[in-house]
């Protein structure tokens, strides 16, 4: 899908955001996305079909409102959230929120000096997840990025970016070569971040189906590739706005994700699946913030 907004809209916001603060952010923001509330009609499909998901399963974690009001709450909260985005790139923020044990966790993983794997996802926003490299200056974050429809966006984070030990690595495809960098990566004691909740363009042979929010969706198995060759342990970070404030969930997948060979595709279903499962536990509290505005389901297919 094309990227929407031109760079210069996106700039004009920021500075709205820069020089008057979030509250008059708040109020340009809203017929901004009105307008991409009527112009995006498959973004507002896809959230439809959804939220709708959502309220099937989880009736009490959005608001009785009509469901086209919802959906611009959606649209709302993704305009938010990337405000926020740039926020975080801009100014490195120390004071996450953690449930104790799973702070207690992050610490004693970064203490040990390994390296590791970590799945995140399209759920809140990761980017926040960077104060764990402000209060670990020796921890170094690896991030692969699959942006080639968010160039606009991506430019303006690459301006915005503020001293830190977090590494952005561009990326079409996983192949051979970028394994063997990112496992020496490992070695050294680094962490590798990939989203494992949207396929990457060109990969969209390598997937696996999974239960998700009452219906089986295809999730990339690239994450499990990669945890594979790379032989370290595998955690799940989620980072979302709860109540004022951002907070990050950390979980251990798995210490060492081995596949195997006789049956590799089993085994990546059966990855994916418990990714999946994880993720809807934590979507379904906060649903306005899991931003994959197309079909995800794909709901053509059944209507066909």
């Amino acid at each position: 899908m094309k990227e929407a907004g031109a760079l210069r809209g996106i700039k004009f916001l920021v500075a709205i955001y820069d020089f008057f603060g979030r509250m008059a952010f708040n109020v340009i923001l809203v017929p901004v996305m009105a307008y991409f509330f009527v112009r995006r009609t498959s973004a507002r499909r896809a959230s439809r079909n959804y939220l709708l998901r959502v309220k099937r399963r989880y009736p009490k974690s959005l608001p009785n409102r009509p469901i086209n009001w919802l959906i611009f709450c959606h649209f709302l909260a993704f305009g938010q959230s990337l405000l926020d985005k740039y926020i975080a790139w801009s100014k490195t923020r120390t004071d996450i929120a953690m449930e104790p044990d799973e702070e207690k966790m992050l610490f004693e993983l970064v203490s040990s000096g390994k390296g590791c794997r970590v799945i995140g996802s399209h759920f809140g926003n990761l980017e926040y997840s960077r104060g764990i490299s402000g209060r670990h200056p020796e921890l170094v974050i690896n991030v692969l990025l699959y942006d080639q429809h968010s160039e606009n966006f991506a430019a303006l984070i690459e301006g915005a970016k503020s001293e830190s030990r977090m590494n952005l690595i561009q990326v079409t495809d996983i192949d051979i070569a970028l394994a063997l960098k990112l496992k020496e990566k490992v070695q050294r004691g680094e962490w590798v971040v990939i989203a494992g909740d949207r396929i990457p363009v060109g990969e969209g042979k390598r997937v696996s189906r999974a239960r998700f929010f009452g219906d089986q969706a295809e999730f990339p198995i690239g994450p499990y590739v990669l945890a594979n060759l790379l032989h370290c342990p595998v955690y799940l970070m989620h980072c979302f706005l709860d109540q004022s404030d951002y907070v990050v969930r950390v979980e251990h997948f798995e210490e060492n994700l081995k596949l195997d060979r006789k049956n590799r595709q089993q085994a990546y279903d059966n990855a994916t699946q418990k990714f999946a499962s994880a993720l809807e536990k934590q979507v379904a509290r906060r649903p306005l913030q899991w931003f994959n505005f197309y079909d995800f389901w794909d709901e053509k297919d059944k209507q066909a």
